[in-house]
């Protein structure tokens, strides 16, 4: 059993939550010493479809046996994998369609598991780009202009961002995350922090 004392304006902020898990996880502690920072909004440093930090929508995934009628697809679990020439392969009109385009993966983005595991991580090296990913996997897109996307990833994936990405409220009480959970993670590297922005998917 694991006991922990924590400061009355903690509960206030977390909304009066009484379960231990946002308390428990570093989180709390992670956004106290943020704020303490200069920081910046998450959707400031990253690019592309709804400002770069999204998953998708739900859809039928229809798989063809011919590469040539399909696009490499990974589900959560396996991009996570070394090896990707026994992945299926979705359908290449619906992968295309404007619904699913853009799950389409840019090399450098990170990926955050967001179903089942949730905040298992991977940075989309140069073998995975152009492959298609699942609604379960949130992408983060980061704008190469304005910090370096290892970077990006190796604060997520540390210390800091881990615990606000899947130390969040409603990361705890749900088997399931959002991208405005990722959002709402305010993270600190020696460049950057992260608020919570809305997002549509």
């Amino acid at each position: 059993m694991k006991e922990k004392r924590v400061p009355s304006a903690w509960i206030e902020r977390a909304g009066r939550r009484l379960d231990c898990g946002p308390y428990l996880s570093g989180a709390m502690e992670a956004r106290v010493l943020i704020e303490r920072m200069r920081h910046k909004e998450l959707l400031d440093l990253t690019r592309g479809y709804d400002g770069g930090v999204f998953n998708g929508p739900q859809f039928v995934r229809n798989y063809v046996p011919d590469p040539d009628h399909g696009v490499p697809f990974l589900s959560s679990s396996n991009m996570l994998h070394a090896d990707f020439t026994h992945v299926d392969f979705l359908r290449r009109s619906d992968a295309t369609s404007p619904r699913l385009a853009h799950l389409r993966i840019e090399e450098g983005a990170t990926l955050v598991s967001c179903s089942g595991t949730i905040g298992r991580m991977v940075y989309a090296r140069s073998e995975m780009g152009g492959l298609w990913s699942s609604q379960h996997a949130i992408k983060i897109v980061p704008d190469p202009e304005l910090n370096r996307p290892g970077y990006l990833y190796a604060f997520l994936s540390g210390g800091y961002g881990q615990p606000l990405l899947t130390g969040a409220p409603t990361a705890q009480s749900s088997s399931t995350s959002s991208p405005s959970t990722s959002r709402g993670s305010r993270c600190r590297s020696p460049l950057t922090t992260f608020r919570r922005k809305r997002t549509g998917s």
